[in-house]
């Protein structure tokens, strides 16, 4: 459990929904569709991840809807119901004007993902996207997924993983460069690289967040930040990341991950 409280995870996402600085162009409907186009370009994992046509009659829940994509491709799928929270009114805002947009329909609102207010049972499917790791209790975040589902029912989730080479560039930057060799992965992850006290996970403490279901399947992927590719975050910038981006050896990095399970992804499908 971190020692970060809700309020300043809440106040980081609600000045900046994810996925909301590639919302360009003068109109709503641009702005929407200009963020999927890049959202999809730059992590087309997440479409196979998702596999949203699974979604299609049933009751699901979407655990940190952030600007609204994927949580409008579930709903284009027809699911017997949606519902989607989040920490903050932001995102839920941003949500709502999208589905508006696009007229479709969800049951939004802000919620904490620690304590679902939702009774036992209530979802055949809930899907998260790189949210419970910035809880301070992802633990009980996981326990409130298990809760929520119907007996047979299936979660996707991605939560940070701990081998990276975006972990590894964080401590260059703020560890090595600062004299600080001694800088621990999980204060890098905590104080550098999103949220106040986000969290990165091994492939073994991932099967331990999810030991009360019955089936897993847990796997490591490259992302584009690993690989340098679109903005880092909402952190970083500046001349010491465009150098990096012209240096990096991003051929080599994929033919490392070809061997050694590196990469920021850690995706995660279970059964209760």
């Amino acid at each position: 459990m971190s020692n970060v409280n809700l309020k300043k995870v809440h106040d980081f996402w609600n000045s900046e929904s994810c996925g909301e600085r590639y919302a360009s162009g003068e109109s709503t409907s641009k702005k929407f569709l200009n963020e999927k186009i890049t959202r999809y370009k730059l992590e087309p994992y997440i479409e196979k991840f998702a596999n949203f046509p699974e979604f299609k009659s049933k009751d699901v829940l979407e655990i940190g809807v952030g600007f609204g994509c994927d949580h409008s491709q579930i709903a284009l799928e027809n699911p017997k119901s949606l519902t989607g929270i989040d920490l903050t009114e932001r995102a839920i805002y941003n949500t709502q004007l999208r589905f508006k947009h696009l007229g479709l329909k969800s049951s939004l609102k802000v919620d904490n993902a620690e304590k679902l207010s939702f009774d036992d049972e209530s979802f055949d499917t809930v899907y998260s996207w790189g949210v419970l790791h910035h809880s301070p209790d992802t633990e009980k975040c996981f326990e409130e997924v298990y809760r929520v589902l119907k007996p047979g029912g299936s979660a996707k989730i991605m939560i940070y993983h701990k081998f990276s080479p975006v972990g590894w560039m964080l401590w260059i930057k703020y560890g090595f460069l600062k004299f600080k060799p001694f800088l621990s992965q999980k204060s890098i992850y905590s104080d550098y690289l999103e949220s106040p006290g986000t969290k990165a996970y091994t492939v073994e403490e991932a099967h331990n967040l999810t030991k009360s279901f019955s089936k897993k399947e847990i796997y490591v992927q490259l992302s584009f930040a690993d690989l340098l590719e679109g903005n880092v975050g909402v952190r970083h910038s500046g001349l010491l990341l465009r150098l990096a981006k012209f240096l990096y050896p991003k051929v080599l990095i994929k033919l490392i991950s070809n061997i050694f399970p590196i990469g920021l992804y850690l995706f995660i499908k279970v059964k209760k």
